[in-house]
């Protein structure tokens, strides 16, 4: 009854708090380049710049403010825009056509801009086109810089598409990240060799990240890997639904990393590592065991939870007719030995994947003669394509089709009978999918608490209910904000939890009883009387 009643009256405040924000919101519509207009897109440079800028009084009066961008206009930008003190909304205008397409440009001093955004706050960015590559024939080298501490970042329906680094790199202590049906590929190093090119990076700046979601995304043609992590710890990381084909993997596939809650359920990893295992890369790989594997996990957590399951893991036999061609252990682990113990400790099918080797509808081949070429010589000055650029013989973003046959058994082998991977190609499919609630899988928080008896003359309950997994402290302060004792402290799932106090031997009167997350503190009043 407690927690119906708390989810009613949650869900309520929710719908009025929206009605409100919605009856107030401020568009913005920036016009862009059209590139059937005929004039010099030079002429455009950081107009979205300009724009934002510029209207920091109405946005300062409306804080929802959100800037709208012209479907089939580009938007070349030669400086860097940065929020300081406020919540930046992009979002495409509503109808069909091309998205809005952010793109290097010089600025005045005819330089290019190191990134498109560096956040210093929170951010939501919707249907946007997001493309790197720059006039002189070189590429952006990152595109989000994600710098405010504590904030959350929401990035849905992006294309990003031919970046030096990372598309999205984390260089902040506790952000909240959620990015859903996104497409990025083409991301480091084309017909070269090195260790950029992923779809995530966190970096030494973000030493802890809250929570870190990816659903129905689709990342392909990258040199490096899918999720970077050399240390940070993360509190939440979820991917759902993702499909992953074609990366190079100069330095593994997806790293987990030191993460104390990790779902990995649903998705699709082909030619994820197409490079192969070489012991001679394995300096940037902090697991305890070196050899590539697609899934990759640093440490063991004491109460770690994770769920990696209804996972395809394959590689197409061209590449494994060239690695036999080199070296017969150059395949690479399809998960590492600590993401098996994980798996096993949590009681879950083992292993935590299948292999069925699949036909995509419509994207690149295998980079079958770039590895081939790699491996006859490691210090060539250029190498096949590894990429898939449209208009170069590859694709445009979105032409790419990963969808694939329904007899196979990834077809059904997800959650409700659903296919493994993106659902984006299956739009009738996915409309039957559960949409992700953006503030359960981001927010950790206190959804309900109570005490019982209250008062209470010798024990008392404190009853709880979190939103999602997370650190927790349960702990009671007298009411001149003495620490009484600490009931609970640790990692605890989503769901309903509770702590008995006992009284003991002390007085009479008014006692705290609060509940500490990353998102603040809950209190709850208490009275003792024996």
């Amino acid at each position: 009854m407690m927690t119906n009643l708390y989810r009613i009256l949650s869900i309520v405040a929710l719908i009025l708090a929206c009605a409100m924000n919605m009856s107030a919101q401020r568009v913005v519509v920036v016009p862009g380049w059209d590139p059937a207009s005929g004039t010099n897109p030079d002429s455009s440079t950081d107009i979205l710049y300009d724009a934002i800028v510029a209207d920091s009084t109405g946005r300062a009066n409306d804080p929802s403010t959100i800037y709208e961008l012209v479907r089939g206009h580009e938007y070349p930008q030669g400086r860097t825009i940065e929020n300081f003190g406020y919540h930046l909304r992009l979002r495409a205008q509503a109808g069909t056509g091309f998205l809005p397409k952010l793109t290097p440009g010089k600025s005045a001093a005819g330089t290019y801009g190191a990134d498109f955004i560096r956040s210093q706050g929170d951010l939501t960015i919707e249907g946007i086109s997001i493309s790197g590559y720059r006039p002189d024939g070189a590429y952006l080298n990152r595109m989000f810089e994600l710098r405010g501490k504590g904030s959350k970042v929401i990035i849905t329906g992006c294309e990003f598409d031919g970046d030096r680094g990372a598309a999205i790199t984390l260089m902040a202590d506790s952000l909240k990240v959620f990015i859903q049906d996104v497409k990025a590929g083409n991301l480091g190093h084309r017909i070269t060799v090195g260790g950029n090119g992923r779809l995530i990076d966190l970096r030494p700046e973000a030493p802890y990240v809250d929570s870190l979601v990816i659903v129905n995304t689709t990342t392909y043609n990258s040199s490096d890997r899918i999720i970077r992590n050399m240390g940070t710890v993360v509190n939440y990381l979820k991917i759902d639904h993702m499909t992953a084909f074609n990366t190079v993997g100069f330095h593994g596939g997806l790293q987990l990393g030191q993460v104390h809650y990790a779902r990995v359920t649903n998705s699709l990893f082909a030619n994820v590592i197409s490079l192969g295992h070489n012991q001679a890369r394995t300096t940037e790989q902090t697991q305890p065991e070196k050899h590539f594997s697609v899934i990759s996990l640093d440490t063991i957590f004491p109460g770690q939870i994770l769920d990696i399951r209804n996972n395809n893991i394959f590689f197409d036999s061209v590449l494994y007719q060239v690695w036999a061609k080199y070296d017969s252990v150059e395949a690479p682990y399809f998960t590492t030995a600590t993401v098996d113990s994980a798996v096993a400790l949590a009681g879950l099918p083992d292993p935590a994947y299948f292999s069925e080797i699949l036909t995509f509808t419509q994207v690149c081949s295998p980079i079958n003669a770039y590895v081939d070429a790699y491996f006859t010589d490691p210090a060539a000055a250029t190498f096949p394509e590894n990429w898939c650029v449209g208009g170069e013989g590859g694709y445009f973003p979105d032409q790419i089709d990963a969808s694939y046959p329904t007899t196979s058994t990834s077809y059904t082998a997800a959650d409700n009978g659903f296919p493994v991977g993106d659902l984006n190609y299956w739009p009738s499919i996915k409309e039957q999918w559960m949409v992700t609630d953006i503030d359960d899988d981001i927010r950790q928080d206190v959804h309900a608490m109570i005490t019982y008896p209250n008062p209470f003359s010798t024990y008392t309950t404190v009853a709880y209910e979190l939103s999602r997994p997370g650190q927790v402290s349960v702990e009671v302060f007298d009411f001149s904000g003495r620490k009484i004792t600490t009931l609970f402290q640790g990692f605890q799932m989503q769901g309903n939890h509770e702590v008995t106090f006992e009284a003991g031997a002390l007085a009479d009167g008014m006692y705290l009883a609060t509940i500490k997350t990353s998102q603040g503190i809950t209190t709850q009043k208490m009275v003792l009387k024996k």
